[in-house]
């Protein structure tokens, strides 16, 4: 026990670079920020975080939604979302970060109670890589105008990112074995063709796609083996899985309609990636030097 006790404080106590954090703080926040304007773009702040009797086209809030509370129904949706659009733009800029994130936070909640229909999985999940964040040095690097820019922070804050992006994936992974248990048959309608001919999400026909049956199956065997394998997201050989992961993404954004997930799990791509971007980044710094 007291062994196992060392190792835990020896891991929580390990640092890294502050670069890989730094880059996430900048990159996922303004994947919320794009998804947030964009609501605005199609001119539905007012239809998602107003109730139906005052305009909207939201049947229900839950119990925690409070701002409609303290500023009324027909105020407290929008305000949520401006303050919101404001934070997401702070700490990806570094300024007053982690007030942000704790403000930012808050009010990217409150939309979810506003409109819990609206709230999807990749909402929930960029709110809990935030709230990490919030207790990581990633505001003490890649800020111009900083007074003690960090060359080092502790690395339990990427460790602990890394463990809840594993989790996702291999239950999303295990999902999809127990909807198809038979996902190794040659028969059967292949579970990565449900996906790409969604009506609600997909751009593919779901027609002229049962012409491609195999190498959608074969797409579904390397997707299911591949969300399976999450764990390897917190080995050494991270970089190589993300790659494939990366692949992954790409295909889901280019063939689907699903807001900012792709791009919010990318940003966080970084941290799996860091071996490679870090030595980029000191190669490009060693360049520009005189």
């Amino acid at each position: 026990m007291r062994r196992l006790w060392r190792w835990w404080v020896g891991r929580c106590q390990r640092s890294m670079d502050a670069r890989p954090l730094a880059l996430v703080r900048v990159l996922l926040p303004l994947t919320v920020l794009a998804d947030l304007l964009r609501v605005a773009q199609l001119g539905q702040v007012s239809s998602y975080y107003v109730p139906y009797d005052y305009g909207g086209i939201n049947v229900g809030q839950d119990s925690m939604y409070k701002l409609g509370e303290l500023l009324g129904p027909e105020i407290g949706g929008p305000a949520a979302w401006l303050v919101a659009v404001v934070c997401m733009a702070l700490i990806a800029a570094g300024v007053a970060v982690r007030p942000a994130l704790l403000v930012g936070v808050a009010a990217y909640s409150q939309l979810g109670h506003a409109f819990p229909i609206g709230d999807r999985g990749i909402d929930r999940f960029a709110r809990t890589v935030l709230l990490i964040l919030l207790f990581s040095g990633a505001h003490r690097r890649l800020v111009p105008w900083a007074k003690r820019r960090a060359e080092t922070v502790l690395a339990w804050p990427a460790d602990l990112i890394k463990f809840a992006m594993a989790m996702m994936y291999m239950a999303a992974g295990i999902s999809k074995l127990m909807q198809q248990p038979r996902w190794l048959a040659a028969d059967g309608m292949p579970v990565v063709y449900r996906i790409m001919t969604d009506p609600m999400a997909a751009h593919m026909d779901p027609v002229a796609m049962q012409s491609f049956y195999l190498p959608l199956r074969v797409m579904g065997w390397i997707t299911i083996a591949l969300e399976c394998s999450g764990f390897l997201i917190l080995t050494r050989f991270a970089p190589y899985w993300a790659v494939l992961g990366l692949g992954m993404h790409a295909g889901i954004a280019a063939t689907m309609e699903l807001g900012m997930f792709s791009y919010a799990m990318m940003s966080l791509y970084v941290l799996l990636l860091a071996p490679w971007i870090l030595a980029l980044m000191d190669r490009i710094s060693r360049r520009a030097a005189p």
